[in-house]
C-alpha cells in the first residue's frame, strides 16, 4: 500500500471510530473489553487521537537519521524481549483509564473526525524523519502505517465489546502484512505452514 493509500485508509478508520463513538449507548461505554483493565470508554481514550499531535509532529522534523526506518522496524523495536510494549504496559493501561474519566463522547467523536481530516491533507512526506518517543527518530510514514495498526486492531476490540462496526478490507489487509513481516520469516513461514507451533512466534506485539 503506498502512502496516500495508508493515509486514506487510516482516516477512513478514524471516521469509523468516530461514527460508531457516537452511537454508543451508556452501557456500552461500561462494557468490559478483552483488553483487562479497560472497558469501552478507556480503549477509546487509548486509541483516540489528538489533533495537537499533528502540530507536535511537524515541529518534531530532524535531519538526523531515522532509528527505525519503518513501520516493521518500529514494531520489532517496541515488542522486543523487555522493550517498552511490556515494561510501559502497566502505565499504558492505567494512563488510559486516568484519561477516559475526562474524554466526553461528543470530544472524542470530534477528535476522530478532525484526525481524519487531518490525515489526508498532512503536508508532510513520508520519508520524513521526526523525533518519536523511546526509540528517537523514525519516518513519517512509519507513524501513520503503526497508527493504521493501531486503529485497527483496536477497532477490533470495540466490535467485540460492543459490535456495530469493522475495519475495512483495505485496513485488515495492510495490519495482516504489517504485523506478518514483524516476527523472523523463517519461523512464520513455518508456523503458517503448520510445520512449527505458534507459542514463542506468535503473538508478534503485545
Amino acid at each position: 500500500m503506498d502512502e496516500a493509500a495508508v493515509r486514506s485508509v487510516l482516516a477512513d478508520a478514524w471516521e469509523r471510530w468516530g461514527l460508531r463513538c457516537g452511537e454508543l449507548t451508556l452501557a456500552q461505554w461500561a462494557t468490559p473489553t478483552r483488553c483487562p483493565p479497560w472497558d469501552v470508554r478507556a480503549l477509546i481514550a487509548h486509541t483516540c487521537p489528538d489533533p495537537a499531535m499533528f502540530d507536535m509532529l511537524e515541529s518534531a522534523v530532524t535531519s538526523e537519521p531515522p532509528a527505525a526506518i519503518d513501520a516493521v522496524d518500529l514494531l520489532r523495536y517496541f515488542n522486543q524481549a523487555g522493550g517498552a510494549a511490556e515494561t510501559m504496559a502497566d502505565q499504558i493501561a492505567d494512563d488510559a483509564v486516568s484519561q477516559a474519566a475526562n474524554l466526553t463522547p461528543d470530544v472524542i467523536v470530534d477528535r476522530f473526525i478532525a484526525c481524519a481530516r487531518r490525515v489526508r491533507d498532512f503536508p508532510l512526506p513520508g520519508n520524513t524523519v521526526a523525533r518519536y518517543p523511546i526509540i528517537g527518530t523514525t519516518t513519517v510514514a512509519a507513524i501513520f502505517e503503526v497508527a493504521l495498526m493501531e486503529a485497527t486492531v483496536h477497532l477490533l476490540d470495540l466490535a467485540d465489546a460492543v459490535g456495530g462496526v469493522e475495519p475495512s478490507a483495505e485496513a485488515l489487509a495492510a495490519t495482516r502484512d504489517l504485523l506478518v513481516a514483524v516476527p523472523d520469516p523463517k519461523a512464520v513461514v513455518e508456523v503458517l505452514a503448520g510445520r512449527a507451533q505458534p507459542v514463542g512466534v506468535l503473538p508478534v506485539i503485545r
